[in-house]
């Protein structure tokens, strides 16, 4: 089941790719609604009650990456040679790279939502987290790689024969739909109403993000800037200065995904306009 890739002749696997994901999907999917339809989460008790909050809460984040060891080491046995894994090489701009564009959305955002009301910031508070910035690295680094190691570090690595663009469209999908059921299912992390219209912004953020994330793991060659990227937007871009900010209106996901939209997408246009999801190397 390969179709050739008219580019240089090479297949790609998609028996493999369909495998992997149906693995990573339902290993995130299943203890996911699981813990929504028990009624699980902070408030459930012992016993039953907590059994698919602590099964999601232990497999779901690293789905993608215990799918892809699966791959690589009991069902395809293709070993972690191609899974770019090393560090050494790896140009300095990428690192700054990684830190720097999640930098520019998230404070872009806190601005906006700061403009529009949604908090206040006491600047006299603002560097009072500092002292989380290894603690928050080092246990993001620790989360992330589940996602990384699975989407770009597997994923990527397989889709690379159909070219950089093809590469970037599908894996960026993929790994937005992996996110579908937290955007349509009221939760604590994207918002508590159902929001259609907010979830279908959500998507396109994560399918931008996803292109970022893949030409990341593409022209560094390691998987390891992506997930420090992943690193800093996740944890240190939201709890770096929770000390200086206080939530006066919780926005919506339409308003969240509204305001988060456009400083991605400016990183997304730069780096569309000058070439860099085109297979020029």
């Amino acid at each position: 089941m390969s179709m050739p890739n008219f580019a240089d002749g090479r297949a790609v696997e998609w028996r493999k790719i369909l495998l992997f994901c149906l693995l990573a999907f339902a290993l995130f999917w299943i203890p996911f609604f699981g813990t929504v339809l028990s009624g699980g989460g902070a408030s459930a008790s012992g016993g039953s009650g907590r059994f698919w909050p602590t099964l999601f809460g232990i497999i779901g984040p690293c789905s993608p990456l215990i799918a892809a060891v699966l791959m690589r080491v009991l069902i395809a046995r293709e070993g972690f040679r191609d899974a770019h894994l090393g560090v050494r090489g790896v140009a300095a701009r990428w690192w700054v790279l990684a830190v720097l564009f999640p930098f520019f959305w998230n404070g872009v955002q806190d601005a906006a939502q700061v403009g529009l009301g949604y908090m206040d910031v006491d600047w006299s508070q603002l560097w009072h987290g500092l002292y989380r910035l290894p603690i928050n690295l080092l246990g993001g680094v620790l989360i992330f790689i589940g996602e990384e190691f699975g989407w770009r570090s597997y994923l990527v690595e397989k889709l690379r024969p159909l070219g950089r663009w093809n590469v970037l469209v599908v894996s960026g999908f993929v790994w937005a739909a992996w996110h579908l059921p937290m955007l349509l299912v009221p939760n604590a992390t994207y918002g508590q109403q159902l929001n259609p219209v907010g979830a279908v912004y959500a998507f396109s953020i994560f399918m931008m993000m996803g292109f970022i994330f893949g030409w990341l793991y593409l022209r560094s060659g390691s998987v390891w800037p992506c997930v420090l990227m992943h690193s800093y937007n996740n944890l240190i871009g939201l709890e770096l200065f929770r000390e200086a900010v206080t939530v006066r209106l919780e926005p919506t996901l339409l308003q969240k995904s509204m305001v988060a939209f456009f400083p991605i997408a400016i990183v997304w246009v730069v780096l569309y306009a000058k070439r860099q999801f085109k297979d020029a190397r």
